[in-house]
C-alpha cells in the first residue's frame, strides 16, 4: 500500500505546473523546499475575492500542505530508490491510461449517438428479458390524486369509475387535467408491492381486491381523494416488464455502443498505421 500511495503521490506533484526549479520574483514566492518554489501567481485562483487576513490564510495553509507533501516526497526518494519499486515505468503506465482515457471521453462525447428509438430498445428486450427476473411482485397502476377542494366530485366519480362511453372519457381527462394534483390513466406505471403500500393509500387487502377487479376505486385522505385501478401484475421470478427496466435498458445500449465506437475508431488507427508504414512487428 505504501508503495502504491507513493506512485500517485508522485504522479500528482510531477503534474502540477507550480513545482518549479527557478524563480519568477523573490517577492512571488510563499514557500520553498530545498531548490522547489510555489508561487503566489500559479495558485491566484485560490484567493479570488478574498482580502487581507482571509486572503494570507489561504495562501499559507496552501503552502504548508504543498511543503509537507514535497518533503514527504523527497523522503521517499531518499529511503526507496526509483529503480526498486519501478516508479518511472509505472508513472509512464499511469501517464499513458490518463491519456487514453481522456481521448476516449472527448471521443464519446464528440461521437456517440445516445438517441434510442421505441423498436431498437423493443428488440433489445425481446433478447435479455431472461436476465431480468424480478425480486418481488409488480403492479401496473393507474391514479388519479385529486385536490381537497376539487369541484362537482360526484360527477367526476361517475366519470372516472364507472364511464358509459368515449364522451365520460375526455370528461375524466379534461377533469383530471384541471383538479388533479397527480395523475397516470394512459399508460400506468409499475410499482412493487413495496412502493404502492409507500406511495399509496391503500392496504395488503385493498391491492388483493384492486388486482381482482381492475377498476377505480377511490381512497378519501386529509390531502384529497384519490383513484386508484391495478390492472396487471407480473410475479416474482418473471421477467421484469420493458417498463419497469428501462432505464437499464437504455444505459445497457449506450455501454455497447460506446465499447463499439470505440473499438471502430481504434481499428481505423491502426489499419491507417498499416497503411502509411508507421510501425512494424518485428516479432516473426
Amino acid at each position: 500500500m505504501k508503495k502504491v500511495f507513493l506512485f500517485f503521490l508522485i504522479g500528482l506533484l510531477a503534474s502540477c505546473s507550480f513545482f518549479k526549479k527557478e524563480t519568477n520574483t523573490d517577492a512571488d514566492v510563499i514557500a520553498r523546499v530545498n531548490d522547489e518554489y510555489l508561487y503566489a501567481s500559479d495558485i491566484q485562483s485560490l484567493t479570488k475575492g478574498l482580502k487581507g487576513k482571509d486572503s494570507l490564510d489561504v495562501l499559507k495553509n496552501y503552502a504548508e500542505n504543498w511543503a509537507r507533501k514535497k518533503l514527504l516526497l523527497q523522503k521517499a526518494i531518499e529511503n526507496i530508490p526509483e529503480e526498486d519499486v519501478g516508479i518511472t515505468k509505472k508513472v509512464e503506465d499511469y501517464r499513458e491510461t490518463l491519456l487514453l482515457y481522456e481521448y476516449e471521453k472527448a471521443l464519446i462525447n464528440q461521437k456517440l449517438d445516445t438517441a434510442i428509438r421505441q423498436k431498437e430498445l423493443t428488440d433489445w428486450y425481446e433478447k435479455l428479458k431472461g436476465d431480468f427476473l424480478l425480486d418481488n411482485d409488480v403492479y401496473l397502476l393507474f391514479f388519479i390524486k385529486l385536490k381537497p377542494d376539487a369541484p362537482n366530485l360526484a360527477d367526476a366519480r361517475k366519470w372516472i369509475t364507472k364511464p358509459k362511453d368515449d364522451e365520460d372519457l375526455r370528461k375524466m381527462e379534461g377533469y383530471c387535467k384541471e383538479y388533479a394534483t397527480s395523475y397516470t390513466i394512459d399508460k400506468g406505471m409499475w410499482y412493487e408491492k413495496e412502493n404502492v403500500l409507500k406511495n399509496f393509500p391503500v392496504g395488503e387487502g385493498d391491492i388483493n381486491s384492486l388486482s381482482s377487479s381492475k377498476t377505480f376505486r377511490e381512497f378519501k385522505t386529509d390531502e384529497g381523494s384519490w383513484f386508484v385501478k391495478i390492472v396487471d401484475v407480473i410475479k416474482k421470478d418473471e421477467p421484469a416488464p420493458l417498463e419497469f427496466i428501462q432505464e437499464q435498458m437504455v444505459k445497457a445500449i449506450i455501454e455497447k455502443r460506446r465499447l463499439q465506437l470505440v473499438e471502430r475508431v481504434y481499428d481505423k488507427i491502426y489499419q491507417d498505421g498499416i497503411k502509411s508504414k508507421s510501425f512494424e512487428i518485428l516479432v516473426k
